[in-house]
């Protein structure tokens, strides 16, 4: 029945440092892509005020509005994937915890029991 646990201890190793990964993974993709964003933007700002466009103004209050509400939906977004996330670690973490006992329990039921 050792064998038994130290599966199943491996098993849930392996689920949290996949959760742990996955978390960090979300939170470098979002500083990335916002950051990305923001260059963007820097560099339309500037490309659309070089230029001798008499409509440059009204186009950069409409790339800004859009951006805004981009990089706004966006950390809204992920900010609700992260507390997702880490609540899945945490109900995981829970499961893995009474997995633990419940495997506890049983092996030494059946150690009891004894063979027959």
């Amino acid at each position: 029945m050792d064998k038994g646990i130290e599966f199943f201890d491996a098993w849930a190793k392996t689920q949290k440092e996949f959760l742990d990964t996955s978390l960090k993974t979300q939170e470098v993709f979002r500083a990335n892509w916002l950051d990305s964003l923001k260059k963007s933007q820097e560099s339309f700002f500037s490309t659309a005020n070089s230029a001798n466009n008499p409509h440059a103004q009204d186009i950069l209050k409409l790339f800004n509005a859009w951006i805004g509400t981009m990089i706004s939906t966006s950390e809204l977004f992920n900010g609700e994937v992260v507390k997702l996330q880490q609540s899945w670690g945490k109900t995981l973490d829970n499961q893995i915890e009474q997995s633990k006992e419940l495997t506890k329990v049983f092996t030494e039921y059946l150690q009891k029991a004894g063979p027959k």
